[in-house]
């Protein structure tokens, strides 16, 4: 993704004036380049498709005989609605039926689809989706654990509320193998 930081750094010095504050203050003259820069950081999935380096990651020669769980991975996004962070873990479960990935390449896909404005059912679904689709995997299920800023920190600020959600492919879409599935990922009732 190429970013505009140039117009990024106008576009927060018109929103800090929007707000009656003064961008060319001492104090304020850097903040619109720092949260140009912070953009840039947390948007850097826009546009990136997750598949290709899982893919190319993946390791053929493992016979995996049963489920994989990748538990606890934290990962950071931004609400597309407010633009504040919403932050937790995701835990990747697969059975697979060809290659393997490495624990490392199933992170990157998390932090990818992560670093883009989001919500997290979508998130949930993208995450499950790349997987599934890079590692032909028999079922994939991503469970996702996170407490969003926009409830916590504004609104009726309920902190510590966490949102968890749910998506399935493959033979995780049925019973028994989603109740396994959910256990390997660590939800409990």
């Amino acid at each position: 993704m190429t970013v505009d930081s140039a117009r990024a750094a106008a576009a927060v010095a018109e929103f800090l004036r929007a707000m009656g504050e003064d961008p060319d203050r001492p104090a304020l003259a850097a903040t619109p380049a720092r949260v140009a820069e912070l953009g840039a950081e947390r948007f850097a999935g826009v546009g990136v498709d997750p598949v290709p380096a899982l893919a190319a990651a993946a390791v053929a020669d493992v016979a995996a005989r049963g489920p994989v769980a990748f538990r606890a991975i934290p990962f950071v996004s931004t609400c597309e609605h407010h633009l504040l962070p919403f932050a937790g873990t995701a835990s990747i479960v697969y059975a697979p039926s060809g290659p393997v990935a490495g624990f490392g390449a199933l992170a990157r896909v998390v932090d990818t689809v992560a670093a883009r404005p989001q919500v997290q059912e979508r998130l949930t679904d993208e995450i499950a989706a790349a997987v599934a689709a890079a590692l032909d995997a028999a079922g994939v299920l991503v469970l996702l654990t996170a407490e969003h800023d926009c409830v916590s920190r504004r609104g009726r600020r309920l902190p510590g509320t966490s949102v968890v959600t749910l998506a399935a492919r493959g033979i995780y879409e049925g019973e028994p193998a989603r109740a396994e599935a959910l256990l390997l990922a660590g939800a409990t009732g």
